[in-house]
């Protein structure tokens, strides 16, 4: 982090290409790493799940956006085929469930909705607004 003028501290924009160069560099680290301690290579199968995981995941995400790209768009982006994405994109969305419901959280909207009802407090957010906190 670079300091400001304030004595505040800005956040250092990462961008996504950089972010998977570095990912890369530490898997190459780790193969490097497991050639001295092959017993380690137990590891590699769970990391390749949670990527696979990530992938679909991130593909249910973008089909919650209201800008996010179509299955078809995002098989062109990807190389498959559009099915192959929407499978993808349904595995996802069962994974988003099932995190969402072990951190007790089945829908961030409803949860949000049922806290101002208790309250008995107004919704004062603008009509038709998004934002980050209202995807379930």
């Amino acid at each position: 982090m670079t300091p400001s003028a304030g004595g505040r501290h800005r956040r250092r924009i990462v961008e996504t290409a950089e972010y998977v160069a570095m990912l890369h560099r530490m898997v190459d680290a780790l193969a490097k790493r497991l050639s001295d301690d092959p017993v380690g290579l137990v590891h590699v199968e769970p990391l390749r799940e949670q990527l696979r995981d990530a992938m679909n995941i991130a593909i249910a995400l973008n089909q919650e956006k209201p800008r996010g790209y179509s299955f078809g768009e995002l098989a062109k982006i990807l190389g498959m085929r559009r099915e192959s994405v929407y499978e993808r994109g349904v595995k996802g969305r069962a994974l988003l469930a099932e995190m969402r419901a072990r951190l007790g959280v089945t829908s961030l909207r409803r949860h949000r909705e049922a806290r101002l009802q208790e309250a008995a407090l107004p919704d004062r957010r603008p009509a038709g607004g998004h934002h980050r906190a209202d995807l379930s």
